[in-house]
């Protein structure tokens, strides 16, 4: 898996892993009626405005275009999604976080025509494979840390996420190897994958409409490698971890 760096003060690597930057220049949240909208990466200073503009109103619909971003913030706002039983619009992309946690949690769920929902792992993954280590020499060098101090701050901070994520996906009843089937042998996806509504269906993520054709359409507005993969009669493949 390729990471990039996400702003000094975070998990620069392990935040980096859950999110793409897509060069967006801002985010957006507004509410008409019974739809909302939200543009943007995910972010706890966004959800606030998201959910002081919709308090009161009796929303149904969330249409939303994200590249990913916090861990925390996307449950969040996906916890609020399946609580007021919305449905999900989709008419652009939503990736990472966005895939990961809100998404799935929306009642009937709607893909556009030229759109894309897609994943590349979650912080399970990160832990599960071992790839949040990398973290470790990252906070020693950066925050002059030793190593002992460095890598139980890290693994305290994965834990927490871990379980954050396993209390979310058993709250709306959705297999979380979702979040990185694609990453694991036999498809060892290098970037970012997605599935066939039947596929998502396999992991509890039903009632998805996608467009005809949606497994053969190329997304050359997203700035990322973006791949479809046919899962395999045993979804678990052979390497799955036990979770």
């Amino acid at each position: 898996m390729r990471y990039r760096e996400a702003p000094s003060g975070v998990f620069p690597l392990i935040l980096a892993a859950m999110m793409w930057i897509a060069g967006t220049a801002g985010a957006e949240v507004s509410v008409s009626e019974d739809t909302a909208w939200y543009s943007g990466s995910i972010s706890a200073e966004q959800n606030r405005q998201f959910f002081e503009a919709v308090q009161g109103r009796a929303v149904k619909r969330l249409v939303i275009t994200s590249d990913g971003g916090e861990v925390a913030a996307g449950i969040a706002l996906g916890l609020w999604v399946f609580e007021n039983k919305l449905d999900i619009e989709v008419p652009e992309y939503c990736l990472s976080s966005c895939a990961n946690y809100v998404f799935p949690a929306g009642r009937h769920k709607f893909i556009g025509k030229g759109a894309v929902v897609a994943w590349h792992g979650n912080y399970h993954h990160l832990e599960q494979t071992g790839l949040w280590e990398e973290e470790v020499a990252v906070r020693m060098e950066r925050h002059g840390k030793d190593a002992v101090t460095a890598r139980a701050q890290v693994r305290e901070e994965v834990d927490r996420l871990v379980h954050l994520e396993q209390d979310f996906f058993a709250r709306i009843g959705v297999d979380e190897y979702l979040c990185w089937i694609g990453k694991m042998p036999p498809y060892s996806v290098p970037d970012y994958y997605f599935l066939s509504k039947e596929d998502m269906a396999r992991f509890g993520v039903t009632h998805v409409h996608t467009p005809a054709g949606y497994e053969k359409a190329k997304y050359p507005g997203v700035d990322a490698n973006v791949i479809y993969i046919k899962l395999n009669a045993d979804k678990k493949g052979a390497d799955h971890v036990s979770h």
